[in-house]
């Protein structure tokens, strides 16, 4: 994730590591916009969360339009890096934009065996 757009991303993400209390630094994810005639996900992103768990520069307003997008974060391989198991080996969170000039955040809590999300402020 860029670090030069993070103050002008209407997406935001963070990844809490809510098993242990601490942000999920080092995480890799991507974000990807739905292609609604071909019905295929396009890349648009690909990044890491920084120490705090956040991943800022996710999308540019220009480019944020109304769709349906996923960020896919690599969940398996951030256990696997801290020398733990777990149950998901990724996680993917689906959600649409219909009002694109609002600015959105889509936090993930995290442990080896659950997570959560929801439309933050």
């Amino acid at each position: 994730c860029s670090e030069s757009a993070s103050g002008s991303s209407p997406l935001t993400t963070h990844v809490l590591n809510s098993g242990d209390g601490v942000p999920a630094a080092r995480l890799a994810l991507s974000l990807h916009r739905l292609d609604s005639n071909l019905l295929i996900w396009n890349l648009l992103t690909v990044g890491t969360t920084n120490e705090d768990g956040r991943c800022p520069g996710l999308i540019s307003s220009e480019a944020f339009t109304a769709g349906m997008y996923k960020l896919r974060f690599e969940t398996g391989a951030y256990w696997e890096r801290l020398g733990r198991t777990s149950f998901y080996p990724y996680v993917e969170v689906v959600f649409t934009i219909s009002e694109p000039q609002q600015r959105f955040h889509v936090p993930l809590l995290l442990s080896r065996f659950s997570y959560s999300t929801y439309r933050g402020s």
